[in-house]
């Protein structure tokens, strides 16, 4: 089953109209995904450049690789990516903790299919790569990760690390022994099954005290992956800075992103659609590593750090290229000067940016290339299901609209006359009672206290019943309330798409990665939405 796009919570007019009606947004992008002919068209644009460095980088990313003990396949693709006819669809993410949301597994998965699909259809190697964003400083957005525990409740684990400046890259973040109490926990929010103990024998050791935040996701995500053969780039490999040269070097002279940003937006705007980035004139879309993540303002011929305050000719940021970092508007440039791309694997949120981007690329004379929107899933498992057909309602109506779904169940519990007839009732046949005694009381006056008794006998058992029934309806709706708020935190924990807040662990321990080839084979590369799947 699909979800219509323009039903999901949170996608901006612009994701759905890309989606829906791409010829609405087609000057936002260089190509339409769902076209071959466009995927064509950019393969003769990427393979008529020059990439003079190609055997070098290949080299790199053989080297990242092995570090992150990736599988067999993996090596045969990047050896594969020296011949000058390969080509790369890429994608990129933050690295969350333990791998972060599942939409991250998705991206990967959709990367993947999109590169078996290409090199079909074009007849050339086209690879998968996953650019590892291991330089960003966002550390909350990195910190946590999300479970269904045994008890059917959606439980955060945060890391937190030691480090006090919040500006910190992640792949400055040491792991300290404090992982090992958060593995532990892990481990006992998940139910026992056939495969936790091998999922948390590896997953330990890819997560221990001394190990890199960023690597210990590249190693996690090398192991998830061995079969598929994904390519990962980490890029605050100091070795890649040198290939970065010229972008930098465009950047901090000519301004070049935020040009082409300013173009774009004034054509989002026309169109009254949303801006995803933001920019500052006199500011180069280049951050300074120096005892953090800064920014840069220009000033005058110089750069100023805007957080030391010291200022630096071009030349000499230049001269370190170690310690500078690209932003997000100009990663993408960054990636594609690195990598032969051919398409781009995006989520809601990037398409948006992405959006903006076409004119930064004509400005640096690069073709951009194709977005393709990752897959996006809800995992139904049979628990779920069962809650779903008592209720007689589907995946789609609660995803789309759980709370007049709730509220209508919550009205079947207690009919609205119950409490009115019980009332009514009492009323009744204590009224009887009254004039029967009143009745008697003339004939028999022993009579009255024989039938209050029998009246106040009456008005307990019924007092009795009425609490029984009120415990029903009580416990029923307690039951009622309970399954709800298991499918609840199953398909919207906190209010949010599965895919946005649940790891995969809640569900490689369970189902093993019979899950990874379900969720594969479900992909639909020439109509990438979002599906129920049910497991």
């Amino acid at each position: 089953m699909i979800v219509p796009v323009e039903k999901l919570p949170g996608y901006m007019p612009l994701v759905k109209d890309y989606v829906n009606d791409f010829d609405r947004v087609a000057e936002f992008f260089n190509g339409d995904f769902g076209k071959i002919s466009d995927y064509k068209k950019q393969a003769d644009n990427v393979l008529t450049k020059s990439w003079d460095n190609r055997e070098s980088i290949v080299d790199i990313l053989y080297s990242q690789n092995m570090a992150f003990h990736c599988g067999p396949k993996t090596l045969e693709n990047i050896q594969k990516l020296k011949n000058p006819d390969s080509l790369a669809v890429v994608t990129g993410q933050q690295v969350g903790l333990f791998g972060g949301p599942l939409y991250t597994f998705y991206k990967a998965l959709t990367t993947i299919k999109l590169a078996e699909h290409l090199s079909a259809k074009l007849n050339l190697n086209v690879l998968p790569i996953f650019y590892l964003v291991s330089e960003d400083h966002d550390f909350e957005e990195v910190q946590w990760t999300g479970i269904v525990n045994r008890a059917n409740q959606f439980e955060k684990l945060v890391y937190n690390s030691e480090s006090e400046n919040q500006r910190t890259p992640v792949s400055d973040i040491k792991l300290n022994d404090t992982i090992y109490e958060l593995i532990r926990q892990l481990d006992n929010m998940l139910p026992d099954t056939e495969f936790k103990e091998s999922v948390f024998k590896t997953l330990g050791e890819c997560y221990h005290s001394g190990e890199s935040f960023h690597t210990a996701f590249a190693r996690w995500f090398s192991y998830l992956f061995a079969e598929y053969g994904i390519i990962l780039l980490d890029s605050s490999d100091d070795r890649l800075k040198k290939y970065m040269l010229p972008v930098f070097e465009k950047e901090l002279n000519e301004d070049l992103t935020n040009k082409g940003l300013s173009v774009s937006d004034k054509r989002l705007e026309q169109k009254d659609y949303h801006r995803q980035i933001s920019f500052i004139n006199d500011r180069p879309n280049v951050f300074m590593l120096d005892r953090g993540r800064h920014s840069l303002q220009k000033a005058g011929d110089l750069f100023q750090n805007m957080f030391s305050g010291e200022k630096y000719t071009s030349e000499q940021l230049l001269a370190g290229l170690e310690k500078l970092s690209p932003k997000v508007a100009l990663r993408p440039i960054v990636q594609d000067t690195l990598l032969p791309t051919v398409a781009y694997v995006a989520g809601p949120g990037e398409i948006s940016y992405w959006a903006q981007l076409k004119p930064v690329y004509e400005n640096f004379k690069m073709s951009m290339p194709v977005v393709m929107p990752r897959a996006g899933f809800t995992l139904v498992e049979p628990k779920v299901q069962r809650h779903l057909a008592k209720f007689n309602i589907s995946v789609l109506e609660f995803i789309t609209q759980p709370e007049k779904i709730v509220k209508e169940i919550s009205s079947r519990l207690i009919p609205d006359n119950i409490n009115e007839q019980l009332s009514s009732i009492k009323h009744h046949i204590t009224n009887e009672y009254e004039q029967l005694g009143r009745s008697l009381s003339g004939i028999d006056p022993s009579m009255e206290q024989i039938i209050e008794k029998t009246r106040a006998n009456f008005i307990k058992q019924h007092d009795q019943l009425e609490t029984k029934i009120l415990r029903m309806f009580e416990q029923r709706e307690k039951t009622v309330s309970d399954q709800l708020g298991s499918i609840q935190i199953n398909l919207l924990p906190q209010h949010k798409l599965q895919e946005r807040m649940v790891n995969i662990l809640s569900f490689i321990t369970k189902y093993n990665f019979d899950i990874f080839h379900k969720i594969y084979d479900a992909i639909d590369i020439e109509k990438p939405e979002h599906k129920i799947l049910e497991l």
